[in-house]
């Protein structure tokens, strides 16, 4: 491994802008270069791979806005860098996302194909779930000033709230909206009215292997911001899900967790309504 920073090793992904012409096609996010002229394989170079991560979490996936180089200024990315020589990919994402935005990651599925950066890189992906810390642009590393979390239709180009890709992302944004969608058809909502047992729900289903996120929560009826409760949203099955609601006092909601797709905001002033389902009570033997 390199002692070259992080912004160094992630800068190459940025150059496409000059370099190189992608054209996605096809719903899987495959890859077309422009034409031009063939090379000889045996003088063909072998790219050196950079990774990125599509980060998820409640129907989201996380986008990083580059500082660097001055011509990616502004413009998204999923986050990643290069992987060193000989160093597994899995390692080197994993390794990147913490250098970049301090958190840990697991990837849990690569994506299909790879995308040309200019002549001597080329880029491939993965989907990867948080495990521990909240991701932020490091002022260390320097190599992203925002981030945003964005649902599966605020990839789609021409949505209101679609950001600028750099081009070697932009053929595996098909794939990752597809996992968006698939990933919200199956969250649920566990609610609970301390801070603390939303923290440990949280943290106990990111340890076994489940998307989790923690939101407060807005009812109808409660005025007092101390009566409002806290909502684990999480793709962890239902028999898990009631594991933990009895065991926090809390109820679960299976209706109400439809992250991945666009909702409209409520009214100003106007509170969610209360849940249908009847609140578990927790028995003493």
């Amino acid at each position: 491994m390199t002692d070259a920073p992080a912004a160094t090793r992630s800068a190459a992904r940025a150059l496409c802008v000059q370099h190189s012409t992608i054209v996605s096609a096809g719903s899987r996010g495959s890859l077309a270069l422009a034409a031009r002229p063939s090379v000889p394989d045996r003088v063909r170079p072998v790219r050196r791979v950079v990774v990125a991560a599509a980060i998820v979490r409640g129907g989201r996936v996380l986008a990083a806005r580059r500082t660097t180089p001055r011509e990616a200024a502004g413009r998204w990315e999923l986050p990643g860098g290069k992987a060193e020589p000989g160093e597994p990919l899995t390692h080197a994402l994993e390794r990147e996302v913490a250098e970049e935005l301090g958190c840990e990651v697991e990837v849990t599925r690569w994506l299909d194909g790879a995308a040309p950066i200019g002549e001597t890189h080329e880029l491939r992906a993965a989907l990867a779930r948080l495990t521990r810390g909240e991701p932020a642009p490091s002022e260390h590393d320097g190599t992203h000033d925002e981030v945003r979390w964005l649902t599966a239709d605020e990839l789609d180009p021409e949505h209101d709230g679609a950001v600028d890709w750099l081009e070697p992302d932009r053929p595996f944004l098909p794939q990752v909206a597809a996992a968006l969608r698939h990933s919200s058809k199956d969250m649920r909502r566990i609610i609970v009215f301390e801070a603390e047992h939303a923290e440990a729900v949280e943290q106990r289903l990111r340890h076994d292997g489940f998307d989790a996120e923690v939101v407060r929560e807005r009812l109808q009826g409660e005025d007092d911001d101390e009566d409002h409760p806290w909502a684990v949203v999480t793709d962890a099955p239902s028999l898990v899900a009631e594991v933990l609601t009895d065991e926090y006092d809390g109820w679960l909601d299976e209706d109400g967790a439809d992250h991945g797709q666009e909702q409209p905001p409520p009214a100003q002033g106007s509170p969610l309504d209360l849940p249908t389902a009847p609140r578990r009570i927790k028995r003493i033997p």
